[in-house]
């Protein structure tokens, strides 16, 4: 059985992709780039059904679009281990 996401939940990268693209938008300056790594932790901001992806802005304020076949590369990060929450 899959994991059920809604718009605010937290989730984890748990698997190393570094190909995925991704934008940051600080203060008026634009930043693209492509990597998100196992353990960054963010929240889902859109779910857009029409196009099956999420968007995900994670905590170091890049933003990532997942299609829905890509999901297995995320879990919800509610719950985390000792040893993923002390990774920075």
């Amino acid at each position: 059985m899959g994991a059920i996401y809604r718009i605010h939940d937290r989730v984890m990268q748990i698997k190393n992709n570094y190909d995925i693209a991704w934008q940051k938008d600080i203060n008026g300056k634009k930043e693209w780039g492509s990597g998100v790594f196992n353990g960054e932790i963010g929240t889902i901001e859109k779910i857009d059904e029409t196009n099956k992806q999420l968007e995900i802005k994670f905590d170091d304020e890049k933003k990532a679009l997942y299609d829905y076949q890509d999901l297995d590369q995320i879990e919800h990060s509610y719950s985390i281990t000792i040893h993923k929450a002390q990774r920075k």
